[in-house]
């Protein structure tokens, strides 16, 4: 029997969490990301052992252990801290946005209610959150701020969630939006590339733009660390601007350095909001002299019933000559059968979280091999992200995948340190790819 295993839940015990907390923590920053740290307390659960009898409380807590693992994710983290209270890491972490989405799953699940000798027992768990940002918390701190998130979701009733708010995360949050708004005026603003390889050849075929915010106290701050509060300020729309204008003007010279070459640019759900985007397309790509063909726009999933105005604006950007991914596919409720209503979309992103665990789970494989015969068959390119490994990149050769991107082939760069990586590159490729 494993020490670190809880053997009435299967969760690790508290030694797992800290123990692999600190690399879940890197993984994070260094994707640019973030982790976040869940608390979970069954609320009034001594009444209900005492009310039942212990076996009840047992089933419930086993039945509890099953439901937090069925919510985890390869590398993730799930440990009982001891009698009803529970603690999970998971990451990494896009944005709030993200750890949104996974908890209300985790709360769907646990809202079922648990059969105890055919009696339905409805059971409330009470979950305080916190996430990792740019103060670089601890695991430590990141729990103290969960457990008062925690019981600040039980005094609002049962089965509630809270995020944690420092006393002065208010004035904070307000200090860093008003500074974000001059962050455009004083050039504060940069954009870092990620490479993108063939699968197959290994050949250079593009670059992604990943923004920067070069803030004079804090550093360099990572796309998670200040878009979430650009998208609740408005301040999203300036932005997505930004990038596209700077892109499309560094696009000449990534294009000296390898010819015919794409950028890529988030567009986010917002900015694919009403009719501005074709416009501000058309002038930019016009001012700044690029192919539309060289420029791919990358968009979160689109829902699986498309509304007219989301179809009309995806069939002007293919009118315009652009290309459009869907980044982190596979994250969410998303099959390839909704895609096919999208006519306009042209390329697939894999999510970093599916391509981590492909070396080691058959499942995996399997599901990744599916999506890439799926999207060929709709006439889709697939790019994988986040390939991290030597193991994953040969595992996705071998699948057929189209185009490779992570900080195994190359981390995001300025324009100065990615002319000295393609000039590393022909000697690193056949180790990178294993040919």
């Amino acid at each position: 029997m494993d020490p670190t295993v809880d053997s009435l839940t299967g969760l690790g015990h508290r030694v797992v969490l800290e123990e692999r907390a600190p690399d879940l923590l890197s993984a994070a920053k260094r994707r640019g990301q973030v982790a976040a740290v869940l608390l979970l307390d069954a609320d009034g659960f001594k009444a209900l052992n005492d009310g039942l009898g212990h076996h009840a409380g047992d089933r419930i807590l086993a039945e509890t252990g099953s439901r937090i693992r069925a919510c985890l994710r390869p590398g993730e983290i799930g440990v009982r801290l001891g009698g009803d209270e529970f603690a999970m890491m998971l990451g990494p972490l896009e944005d709030d946005n993200a750890l949104d989405d996974r908890v209300h799953e985790l709360l769907g699940y646990l809202a079922t209610p648990v059969l105890v000798d055919d009696l339905r027992v409805s059971v409330g768990i009470s979950v305080g959150s916190a996430i990792s940002g740019p103060d670089g918390r601890t695991l430590e701190e990141l729990l103290r701020a969960a457990d008062q998130a925690m019981y600040a979701a039980k005094a609002a009733g049962t089965g509630q969630w809270r995020r944690s708010e420092g006393p002065d995360a208010h004035t904070d949050q307000q200090r860093l939006s008003e500074q974000l708004r001059g962050a455009l005026d004083r050039s504060e603003l940069v954009l870092h590339y990620q490479p993108q390889v063939q699968g197959w050849t290994g050949a250079v075929t593009g670059f992604e733009a990943l923004i920067r915010w070069d803030h004079p106290d804090l550093g360099l701050l990572l796309p998670a660390q200040f878009l979430p509060l650009a998208e609740r300020t408005g301040l999203i729309g300036p932005i997505t601007l930004f990038a596209l204008d700077h892109a499309l003007e560094d696009h000449a010279r990534l294009a000296r350095m390898v010819p015919n070459c794409t950028v890529s640019v988030n567009v986010s759900a917002r900015s694919m909001m009403g009719e501005g985007l074709l416009r501000d397309l058309e002038r930019l790509l016009s001012r700044r002299g690029v192919p539309p063909g060289d420029l791919v726009l990358e968009i979160t999933e689109p829902t699986p019933r498309p509304t007219p105005e989301v179809v009309a604006l995806l069939d002007g950007i293919r009118r315009l000559g652009c290309r459009v991914s869907v980044h982190g596919f596979g994250s969410a409720s998303s099959s390839l059968t909704g895609l096919w209503q999208y006519p306009a979309l042209g390329e697939i992103k894999i999510d970093p979280s599916i391509i981590h665990s492909l070396s080691t789970d058959p499942e995996t494989e399997r599901l990744v091999r599916a999506m890439i015969s799926g999207a060929h068959s709709l006439g889709m390119r697939v790019v994988a992200e986040g390939v991290e490994t030597l193991a994953v990149a040969q595992r996705l050769r071998r699948l057929g995948c189209d185009g490779l991107q992570g900080h195994w082939i190359g981390e995001p760069a300025s324009l100065t340190a990615l002319q000295r990586w393609l000039e590393a590159w022909p000697s690193l490729r056949a180790h990178r790819l294993g040919t």
